[in-house]
């Protein structure tokens, strides 16, 4: 039992004074059948939506499901086994326990109180921590079942291997799996990328996209691609990160990191053995590391192939075993065998980094500006801009470049391309546009690659996939706000290739857009840099690589 004196507030005197007596009665068996009914609500809501009709064989769980289905029904076992024995857990209460405010707060308010109403006394029966126990057991048992799950199957795919003496591939492959991951688009546009090459050109291939982080919680997530993502876009919080991407890319990460990486993201590792890939393709460094170390380990013995997803391969990519790495440009070559001496200048190729198959089929200049129904004018550049989610003085950064466009004094026309925002695309039309330029606002498209084509100059941040797309299809660029570490290594690259110009701050975009529009010369000459730079078959080039089975196996057991 609970008695709790109440107190009431006197509407004459500003102080409490004692009132009725409340009695509360707190029943074990009423306790447990809530948290029975309560888990097998939740068994029945989670088992609905996730049971898919697979065949008429059976029923199959979609992947990840299999835990939250068995926390929840292992919660209902435990929890009609505490209703069966309630009675006799009822009878043996635990000590009372006595709350003492006055003995915890000095304050002088507990003067007013009676001294009933200054002791709170509880009486909690055992069959309260015994349901609190069945929930945390639950969670337990499901965690170490997962964990010995994975273990049986990791010792018997060894024992496979031993035993076969042999890699567990087909040549060439016949089973993909294509490994992203989402911290920013780029990587996630690569494996797209190729996994519609793959489809286009080798159907008879299966094919299988995931994102890494999916696999790790929603932990590891947060902090991994929400902390990430939430840095990069405050301006010390960019740099903070520039400084640790500097600071890391001297050597690639030690033991301790690569074990809690791995502790995370075993359901990654029980995925590999599940699917049973001929071939890894990474387009993010993070599983080029983890696929590393099991083979390393003799865990593993699957090839694996990596897209470097920027111009400059930091030391985190820089994994071994690893069979052939392909890069955007001839640099990214001396970046992975300076920090790996076990890796093979042979073993790099530079192909580009892959854009859409779109990219490699699009209609010249001129059609593209005739689909869009552009005016195209001689004299009058056609200037690209990409909102993105980037801030500028409190507001949309869009905001400042179109007004900034707008202010030059040579005759342009302008795109702007806002995607799914529709409040944005409302609000930017409400913007006075002076008569000498030309103005269209475009919601979201299918068709950026003719949109590329057709435009002779990108204002955009210097990501390593719209770099790709910009060179490409040979297009001048503009850079804004490239965030510190890979962004201002892209742009690097590309001042040094003459592509692009940079904008440090952006009330002074006008000015830097002025000077490149007006000397009709230079910018022909960053185009036509742009384009020797770009190659929009590399889709291609790296798919054929991968379906001919040209990558071979790096057999470490020797070294092991």
């Amino acid at each position: 039992k609970t008695v709790l004196p109440l107190p009431t507030i006197s509407s004459d005197m500003a102080i409490l004074s004692l009132g009725s007596t409340f009695h509360v009665e707190l029943r074990s068996i009423l306790f447990t059948v809530f948290a029975l009914l309560y888990s097998l609500y939740y068994l029945l809501k989670n088992l609905r939506p996730r049971v898919k009709i697979s065949s008429l064989g059976g029923l199959s769980y979609a992947r990840e499901q299999h835990r939250v289905l068995a926390n929840w029904a292992l919660r209902v076992v435990l929890h009609s086994a505490i209703y069966m024995y309630n009675d006799q857990l009822k009878t043996n209460r635990i000590d009372t326990i006595s709350f003492v405010p006055a003995s915890s707060f000095s304050a002088a308010i507990f003067d007013h109180f009676p001294e009933a109403v200054q002791t709170f006394t509880v009486t909690c029966p055992k069959i309260l921590a015994a349901n609190l126990a069945a929930m945390i057991l639950a969670n337990c048992l499901v965690w170490v079942g997962k964990y010995v799950l994975l273990v049986i199957k990791v010792c018997s795919y060894v024992f496979s291997v031993r035993k076969a003496g042999a890699p567990t591939f087909s040549d060439p492959p016949q089973r993909v799996l294509i490994v992203h991951g989402s911290v920013g688009a780029g990587h996630k546009r690569a494996a797209q990328a190729l996994s519609d090459t793959f489809q286009q050109r080798y159907p008879e291939i299966v094919v299988e996209v995931v994102d890494i982080v999916d696999f790790a919680g929603p932990f590891f997530s947060t902090v991994y691609k929400t902390g990430y993502l939430s840095l990069s876009e405050k301006t010390w919080g960019s740099h903070l990160v520039g400084y640790f991407f500097d600071a890391g890319n001297t050597e690639r990460p030690g033991w301790a990191k690569r074990l809690v990486q791995e502790a995370f993201l075993l359901d990654f590792v029980n995925y590999i053995y599940k699917f049973k890939p001929d071939v890894i393709v990474n387009t993010h460094f993070l599983s080029t590391e983890i696929v590393a170390g099991l083979r390393r380990r003799q865990l593993l013995k699957i090839p694996q192939v990596t897209v470097v997803t920027d111009y400059d391969a930091h030391a985190y990519w820089a994994n071994f075993p690893n069979e052939k790495f392909f890069v955007g440009q001839e640099g990214a070559v001396g970046n992975l065998t300076h920090v790996n001496p076990q890796i093979n200048e042979e073993d790099v190729l530079v192909t580009g980094i892959p854009c859409v198959p779109a990219f490699s089929t699009v209609p010249t200049q001129k059609q593209c500006i005739k689909n869009l129904g552009l005016l195209g004018e001689k004299g009058r550049p056609i200037v690209l801009i990409c909102a993105s989610g980037a801030m500028y003085e409190g507001r949309p950064s869009v905001f400042t470049l179109y007004e900034q466009a707008l202010s030059c004094s040579s005759k342009l026309e302008i795109v702007i391309i806002t995607g799914r925002q529709k409040d944005l695309r409302s609000q930017l039309e409400q913007i006075a546009v002076p008569p000498q330029h030309q103005v269209k606002l475009e919601g979201f498209t299918k068709v950026m690659h003719e949109y590329m084509t057709a435009a002779d100059l990108i204002i955009t941040k210097p990501g390593g996939l719209t770099t790709a797309e910009s060179v490409a299809t040979g297009t001048a660029m503009l850079i804004v706000n490239p965030y510190p570490g890979q962004e201002m290594r892209n742009t690097d690259n590309l001042l040094e290739a003459g592509i692009a110009v940079k904008c440090n701050d952006l009330y002074l975009l006008g000015n830097k857009l002025q000077k490149i529009v007006e000397n009709p010369k230079r910018l022909k000459q960053m185009q036509k840099n742009s384009k020797e730079y770009g190659n929009p078959g590399a889709c291609f080039d790296i798919v054929d690589y991968i379906a001919d089975g040209e990558f071979g196996y790096i057999d470490v057991s020797k070294d092991a």
